[in-house]
Formats: C-alpha cells, sequence, structure tokens
C-alpha cells in the first residue's frame, strides 16, 4: 500500500460522533502509524514533528482504551 492510499483510508475512517471508544481508539492507532510512516519519508524538523504526533497519537488511544 503506498503512502496515499494509507492517507485516503485513514482520512476516510474517521470516527463519527456516536462512534465507540474502541472505534476511535483503533483510529488514532491507525494514524499514528500513517504519521510513522510519512515521518519516514522526511527529514529534519518536519520528521520530528510528525514523529511527536505519532507518539499523541498513540498516547490518545491508551488512555481511550484504559480504565478509568
Amino acid at each position: 500500500m503506498t503512502t496515499l492510499e494509507e492517507m485516503g483510508i485513514v482520512m476516510r475512517a474517521v470516527p463519527g460522533p456516536r462512534a465507540g471508544v474502541h472505534e476511535v481508539a483503533d483510529w488514532y492507532s491507525r494514524k499514528a502509524h500513517l504519521l510513522d510512516r510519512l515521518a519516514g519519508d522526511l527529514a529534519g524538523t518536519e520528521a520530528v514533528r510528525m514523529h511527536r504526533q505519532a507518539v499523541l497519537a498513540r498516547r490518545r488511544a491508551a488512555k481511550l482504551m484504559s480504565p478509568s
């Protein structure tokens, strides 16, 4: 799968307002994977920024899945 295809999949999979916690967490995980992939194609500050966004997306997914 190309990066462009993956971007399309992630964008079309944005959870709606009635989405369950698992669906939202899964989407954040997919987003993190995409951001890491994009960062791998970049260099310098843009790559660092993408990696940081991936970390934040993974944290959000983990927080959603953790017991309250």
